[in-house]
């Protein structure tokens, strides 16, 4: 299963792996504080990109088009594919992002990207 989660939203027993999805990295101090397992800052959107919806809040639609074109052509499908595997096969992980919209943001648009790739596994 995967979870989508402010990172400042509580930490809770089920969330598994807490994984920071952001372009932008955190300090130790919040990482530490917010129980965050891993930084991906690589699967995060392009800061470009990234900046660009946080001037145009409204534009959830182009950010999320944009970014999956950009994870579809990327070097990191094959890490995307094993998220994809490890949710399917019923472990858990947390997405966690920093904006505002707890339904439009980054971490939301990459859980929707992964939740793509399960319906193109193999069935093993």
């Amino acid at each position: 299963m995967i979870k989508v989660k402010h990172f400042l939203d509580a930490v809770e027993p089920d969330d598994g792996k807490r994984l920071w999805v952001e372009p932008i990295g955190c300090t130790t101090d919040l990482r530490e504080w917010c129980k965050i397992d891993h930084l991906l800052t690589h699967l995060g959107p392009p800061m470009k990109l990234w900046q660009w919806y946080e001037e145009h809040p409204d534009g959830y639609d182009y950010f999320r088009a944009q970014y999956h074109d950009i994870l579809k052509k990327g070097p990191y499908k094959e890490a995307l594919q094993q998220l994809a595997k490890v949710a399917a096969h019923g472990e858990t992980f947390t997405l966690l992002h920093q904006c505002d919209d707890p339904v439009h943001n980054s971490a939301t648009a990459l859980y929707e990207f992964i939740v793509e790739l399960e319906a193109y596994l193999k069935p093993e």
